[in-house]
């Protein structure tokens, strides 16, 4: 009874508002959860996995939701998103709310009932490890669902400081990776409901982009993972970025404490400080060199090896697994490097700067870059800076990557094809880091061309379909076969218009980058 006029509440609460979408409930083994269902999909919004990591919880591993029945969860609007920097309210990349309490996950299911289950997606979204959330418009994927069959659930976990500064491993430090351990127990709290959503536990796919993508790739190298999925999805990972040891979290986190007015190893400091003021720090060591790795600048926070969750870097850590991998899909798109360049870079680089930004980033092996990437004339270098960013950071260490681990590899080169562009001028022609993403989830499926539309088809089958079977080619019908490669014939989809099977992405290039490295350790050589 009390769950019934609990449910009446919530329905005059839709109407009051002005929802013209039907509420529905499912029925979990922590409680009722209550979402709505559109022409398209049922949608459940904000379903908390963990207890708001506040207080002592505050850098410590999350906590288990307790049962909440006989209250209902009310899953029909976005929650805040993690803490991070301050973003542009106009942006669509902007969440509009923010908060500590934020260790929520979105689910999309189809309309269609059947007595079978159906297989699940869950996504590990991206952002540099300190921005966005798991509600951005490009995630809405109520058309997706609806057109391929599958369940698709969407995670949040914590972000910048809060998700990833580490101080060391005694019982009063903050040992890190807490980000990434909110993921493990979303995926197990998904694993573990799925079913009262009409999803197959035993049929999990993993995927991510970008900071999401590098999660998602140390769940697919952990060995106590491997029971909570069965093939992986890694998207525009930028696998040359390391991962930081706890010697070299030390710089970050005393400009941290100073900031903050801590000791460096002051937890209960740390964690009497407000939110706000925490993300301000942040975001001040965030415009410091911390570090003589100098890629650290694009991501500061990341998670640390602390020889438990993470052992090292990604392309180095698959080399020495134990255990048998999973099927693998892994790509990059065409120009990953371009709007960080411009981002940091928001004037000109001319040939002189140009010259000692490789310099700076790549010491005593500079010459040899500059040999073969030479300034281009005598304006403005950074499509060659962006060129040199995609290759070293994201396209040949993937490579590496790729060749111990994919079943599939990939290279999508379709722009972002939009009659309501939102995309920032410096891509228009080019393919940025995340454009594949509304082709995906046809989360923009009004606005795009029709040659956009086919393209969106393509990727959305190929990925549903490897969910499904493994195999990126059936059961739904695709416009060419995708071949498995291999380290002889290293094959790839080419996703642009018409879809192409090309060989060997980049493969001089990279042979090049082989050759000088992605470490700092040739700095000192």
């Amino acid at each position: 009874m009390i769950v019934y006029m609990i449910l009446f509440i919530f329905l005059t609460y839709f109407i009051q508002n002005g929802y013209t979408n039907e509420p529905t409930i499912v029925h979990t083994k922590y409680g009722d959860i209550l979402g709505y269902q559109t022409d398209l999909a049922r949608i459940f919004y904000g379903i908390p996995f963990a207890q708001a990591p506040i207080n002592e919880l505050r850098w410590n591993p999350p906590v288990p939701i307790a049962k909440w029945f006989p209250k209902v969860i009310n899953a029909t609007s976005r929650a805040p998103a993690c803490p991070q920097p301050p973003c542009n309210p106009a942006s669509p990349l902007c969440p509009p709310h923010f908060s500590e309490d934020c260790l929520y996950l979105n689910i999309f299911t189809p309309l269609t009932t059947q007595s079978t289950s159906l297989p699940v997606m869950i996504f590990v979204p991206g952002g540099e490890f300190q921005h966005f959330d798991a509600s951005l418009p490009i995630y809405n994927a109520q058309r997706l669902v609806n057109t391929t069959n599958i369940i698709i659930a969407f995670v949040q976990y914590r972000l910048g400081v809060l998700g990833f500064f580490a101080t060391g491993t005694g019982p009063n430090d903050i040992k890190g990776n807490y980000g990434i351990l909110d993921q493990r127990l979303a995926i197990a709290w998904i694993k573990s409901n799925i079913n009262a959503f009409g999803g197959d536990p035993n049929e999990i796919t993993l995927f991510g982009q970008s900071a999401g993508a590098q999660s998602v790739a140390l769940h697919y190298m952990a060995h106590d993972m491997q029971s909570f999925f069965q093939q992986v999805i890694i998207q525009s990972a930028p696998m040359a970025i390391p991962f930081r040891t706890y010697t070299e979290y030390i710089t970050p986190g005393v400009l941290l404490a100073e900031q903050l007015h801590c000791s460096f190893k002051d937890i209960t400091c740390f964690r009497t400080a407000t939110v706000d003021n925490i993300i301000a720090a942040q975001e001040i060591v965030n415009g410091k060199i911390t570090s003589l790795e100098v890629l650290l600048f694009f991501e500061p926070w990341v998670p640390v090896i602390d020889n438990i969750i993470v052992h090292g870097q990604l392309y180095e850590t698959i080399q020495n697994l134990s255990f048998p991998i999973k099927p693998l899909i892994t790509g990059t798109v065409t120009d990953e490097g371009l709007i960080f360049i411009y981002n940091k870079w928001n004037n000109p680089v001319l040939p002189k700067l140009y010259i000692e930004i490789t310099f700076g980033f790549f010491r005593s092996k500079a010459l040899k870059v500059l040999e073969r990437y030479p300034p281009i004339g005598t304006g403005d270098q950074r499509l060659l800076l962006s060129q040199i960013a995609t290759q070293w950071v994201f396209a040949c260490p993937t490579r590496i990557f790729t060749r111990k681990a994919a079943l599939y590899s990939y290279v999508f080169g379709y722009p972002l094809n939009s009659n309501m562009k939102q995309n920032k001028e410096i891509c228009s022609g080019h393919v940025c880091h995340g454009d594949e993403l509304p082709y995906l989830f046809e989360s923009n499926w009004i606005n795009i061309t029709d040659v956009g539309r086919r393209i969106s088809q393509s990727i959305a089958s190929y990925w549903t379909n490897f969910a499904k079977t493994q195999n990126p080619n059936k059961p739904l019908n695709v416009p060419i076969s995708w071949p498995i490669g291999n380290s002889t014939n290293e094959k790839y989809m080419y996703f642009q218009d018409p879809l192409q099977i090309k060989e060997n992405y980049l493969k001089d290039d990279c042979d090049f980058w082989d050759q000088i490295g992605y470490r700092k350790d040739f700095y000192n050589e």
